[in-house]
């Protein structure tokens, strides 16, 4: 008995996402909306706050030129991340229309999953650019890190940094969509 349960809960928590929504549809261009907002709003948040963590990323004293070859493949990487992850929450609320109680919730959660993406992307591709081609002193990366280690690292500690910015960003987006939408 207590085996036919879990089977038919995981069989309801995986069949969630494909189950249609009975009632009302969402008015087309309101979903074009968010969805567009979403997506711009992500690759903006990616572009601007892994672009300035991998420019401070190098010593003080760094040419500019040594930088920006830090700062701009990760800002565009970041930005292309962000616009994914933008999506992605965008259309997971409207999947699961969340009421305004909910929204914070679910909010919190998908902006945990997608801030921790998109740090963990941003901020191990800095390191793994910045640590071969930018010269520091002797210590300036941490202790003596292989390669490897040191971009598992820098994934490890922008995920954590990347998820923890994209709570309350998240928090707050989930229950615009949710009013703006009428859930």
């Amino acid at each position: 008995m207590k085996s036919m349960r879990v089977a038919l809960c995981a069989l309801l928590t995986a069949l969630i996402p494909g189950l249609t929504v009975v009632g009302d549809t969402l008015p087309a261009d309101k979903v074009s909306r968010v969805q567009t907002g979403m997506t711009v709003g992500g690759a903006l948040l990616g572009l601007g706050i892994a672009g300035a963590t991998a420019f401070s990323l190098v010593p003080d004293g760094t040419a500019l030129a040594d930088r920006l070859l830090v700062a701009i493949p990760v800002a565009g990487v970041a930005g292309a991340a962000g616009a994914f992850v933008g999506r992605w929450i965008a259309d997971t609320a409207l999947k699961l229309r969340p009421s305004r109680l909910y929204s914070p919730l679910l909010g919190v959660g998908l902006g945990l999953i997608g801030g921790a993406v998109i740090g963990g992307i941003g901020f191990a591709l800095s390191v793994g650019i910045a640590v071969p081609t930018v010269d520091a002193p002797p210590g300036y990366w941490g202790r003596d890190f292989t390669y490897p280690q040191a971009v598992g690292m820098g994934f490890v500690a922008g995920a954590f940094w990347g998820g923890l910015i994209g709570i309350p960003v998240g928090a707050i987006a989930v229950p615009i969509i949710s009013i703006y939408l009428g859930f």
